[in-house]
């Protein structure tokens, strides 16, 4: 089971793939389906799971 949050590192979640075991602490269970977008302030992650779905923003850094 891999914990998934905002602090997880963007190479972490980019790495996770459909099959692999999540949780984000209120909701767990296998990757059905994964969704990123893009804007020119975040990246959005939508773990679809079997019965839920888990959303993950980032902020990218801006230099």
């Amino acid at each position: 089971m891999i914990a998934v949050h905002d602090q997880l590192p963007t190479s972490t979640l980019l790495e996770l793939k459909v099959g692999d075991d999540i949780s984000n602490g209120n909701q767990s269970g296998k990757i059905k389906n994964i969704e990123i977008s893009e804007t020119d302030e975040f990246l959005m992650f939508l773990f679809q799971l079997e019965n839920s779905h888990i959303i993950i923003k980032k902020l990218k850094q801006v230099c």
